[in-house]
C-alpha cells in the first residue's frame, strides 16, 4: 500500500487532472504564513480585525436560532436561503433603485464563488472575455482556468476606458468573434482604487447595450465609500447586467457569504449548475437577521470612519516618508491606494526591498492581466485595511528607507 500510495505524485497524476486543473495548478492558498520577524502588511484586502462584529454576530446567531432553528440546521435550495434572499432583495430596492426581487438574488459561498458560477454557466473553452487591466488577480486566475481567451482593455483616471472596448469590438469582430462578457470593477477598483463617474456608467451601459454585451460588475468595495459613489451598473440598467457582492469585506471574510444579482433567468440557470445543496442556511439566517435589525448598516457607517481614519494617516505618512518617491491619487473609498513609482523606481525593486525591511506590500506588475498589458509606469498596490492604525507610519517609514536605499544603490552603480 505504501509504494501505491507514493506513485501518486504530481507527474503520475498529470494524465489524470481536468484542463482547468492543470491550468490551475497544485499550489493551495493558505491564509496565514508565520514569518519570525515584526512584518508590518499592507498587502491583502482583509478587514480591519479589532472592528469585526463579533457581538452583533453573536446576537443575530441567537436569534436565527430562536426563530428558525429547525430550519437553519437543515439544507437549503441551490438558489440559497429564502430569508437573505428576501432580506437582500429588500434592501436592494433601497439600494439599487428599482424593484429587486428574491428572484434576481442567489446567496454564494463568497463573491469568488459568484463569479464562478457565473463563468460555469456562460463559457467554454475558447470564448473571449474583455477585462480591464489592471485588475483582480483572482478573477483572472479564475478566468483563464475555463481556457477562454482574455482581451485586456486599458483603463484611465476614472477606470475602463469606453474607446478601447470599441477597438476591441471592432478588432474581434474582424476575426468573426464576440465576447461572452465585460469583467469590471467600477467602484473603489483593485488595485488602483478608482470610480466610474455616473456620465461613464451610463456611456458604458450604452455602448455594451448597442453591441449586446453583458457586463460583469464585480462589486465587493462598492459600500466602503468615503464620498458616496454613483449607482451601480445593476442599478442603471434596472437588473440587466450581473452584480457579485459579498459579506467578507461588510461583515467578516470568515463568513463565506456572498450573493449575486442578475436577471432571473440567468439565475436561475446558475442554481440549477449548483451541486453543493446551496449555501449554509444557518450562516445565510444569521446574515438576514443583520440585515433586518439595521445593525448591518450601522455597523458599514462605523467601518466608513475606521478606513477613512486609516488612508488619512497612510496618506499623511507617504508625504512625509515617500513623497519625493511616489505619487497617487487619493480613492474615494475601498481598501487600496495605487501608488506610481518615480525616479526610475521599478515595483519588483521596491516589493524585494521593502520585504528585506519586513514590509509587504503588492507589486503591479501581479494586477496586469497579459505580460503585455501596455502599462508605462512601475506601481505598487497598498492595502491599508488590515493593517492597525498605529503601524501605518513605521510601515511607511520602513518603505521610504526601502526606496532610498534602492536609489542609493543604483547612484553608486552608475
Amino acid at each position: 500500500m505504501s509504494n501505491e500510495k507514493e506513485f501518486w505524485n504530481e507527474e503520475t497524476l498529470k494524465p489524470l487532472v481536468s484542463n482547468r486543473s492543470a491550468i490551475m495548478g497544485g499550489t493551495a492558498w493558505a491564509a496565514y504564513a508565520p514569518d519570525p520577524r515584526k512584518l508590518i502588511s499592507f498587502a491583502g484586502g482583509i478587514p480591519d480585525v479589532p472592528s469585526l462584529p463579533n457581538n452583533l454576530i453573536l446576537d443575530a446567531t441567537e436569534r436565527a436560532l430562536r426563530n428558525n432553528r429547525t430550519e437553519s440546521l437543515q439544507y437549503g435550495g441551490t438558489l440559497g436561503p429564502i430569508a437573505l434572499r428576501t432580506a437582500l432583495a429588500e434592501r436592494s430596492v433601497q439600494t439599487e433603485q428599482f424593484e429587486v426581487r428574491s428572484e434576481h438574488v442567489i446567496i454564494t459561498g463568497g463573491a469568488a464563488q459568484g463569479i464562478g458560477l457565473v463563468c460555469d454557466t456562460l463559457l467554454n473553452p475558447g470564448d473571449v472575455v474583455l477585462v480591464e487591466t489592471p485588475t483582480f488577480p483572482g478573477t483572472i486566475r479564475t478566468l483563464k482556468s475555463y481556457g477562454v481567451e482574455l482581451i485586456p482593455i486599458e483603463m484611465d483616471s476614472e477606470g475602463v476606458k469606453l474607446a478601447a472596448i470599441e477597438d476591441a469590438l471592432t478588432a474581434l469582430e474582424k476575426k468573426g468573434k464576440k465576447p461572452k462578457f465585460l469583467y469590471c470593477i467600477p467602484t473603489h477598483q483593485n488595485p488602483t482604487g478608482k470610480t466610474l463617474s455616473l456620465e461613464r456608467r451610463k456611456q458604458l451601459l450604452t455602448l455594451c447595450s448597442e453591441h449586446q454585451l453583458l457586463i460583469l460588475e464585480d462589486d465587493p468595495y462598492g459600500e466602503i465609500w468615503f464620498e458616496e459613489p454613483p449607482p451601480s451598473l445593476f442599478s442603471l440598467s434596472e437588473g440587466g447586467t450581473i452584480r457579485v457582492l459579498t459579506f467578507s469585506k461588510i461583515v467578516a471574510t470568515g463568513l463565506r457569504l456572498g450573493w449575486t444579482l442578475a436577471p432571473p433567468d440567468l439565475i436561475s440557470r446558475m442554481a440549477a449548475l449548483r451541486y453543493d445543496m446551496g449555501s449554509s442556511v444557518f450562516l445565510g439566517n444569521i446574515a438576514a437577521e443583520l440585515i433586518r435589525s439595521n445593525q448591518l448598516e450601522n455597523h458599514i457607517k462605523n467601518l466608513r470612519g475606521i478606513y477613512s481614519r486609516k488612508l488619512t494617516k497612510l496618506e499623511e505618512s507617504l508625504e512625509l516618508y515617500c513623497g519625493e518617491h511616489v505619487r497617487w491619487e487619493r480613492p474615494a473609498g475601498g481598501f487600496f491606494l495605487w501608488l506610481e513609482l518615480l525616479k526610475g523606481l521599478t515595483a519588483e525593486a521596491v516589493v524585494t526591498a521593502a520585504n528585506e525591511e519586513a514590509v509587504i506590500v503588492g507589486n503591479g506588475n501581479n494586477f496586469n492581466v497579459t505580460p503585455s498589458d501596455s502599462n508605462t509606469t512601475e506601481h505598487i498596490r497598498i492595502a491599508f485595511s488590515y493593517v492597525p492604525i498605529e503601524e501605518i507610519e513605521e510601515g511607511i517609514h520602513r518603505l521610504g528607507d526601502a526606496m532610498k536605499r534602492i536609489l542609493a544603490e543604483k547612484g553608486k552603480g552608475s
